[in-house]
């Protein structure tokens, strides 16, 4: 689960639900996020910065 090292261990610090995109974004401190949406009945995940 290398892709998600840059948030691992972060302070939640905020949660959009739902987000601009229709889904979810997590806010971690140091400006990372995880976005979280379903595409094709498929859960998928982005980390930004990766």
């Amino acid at each position: 689960m290398a892709k998600f090292d840059g948030i691992r261990m972060q302070d939640l610090i905020e949660v959009q639900d739902p987000d601009k995109n229709g889904g979810i974004t997590l806010v971690f401190k140091e400006d990372r996020f995880l976005h979280i949406k379903i595409v094709d009945g498929k859960l998928v995940a982005e980390s930004v910065p990766e």
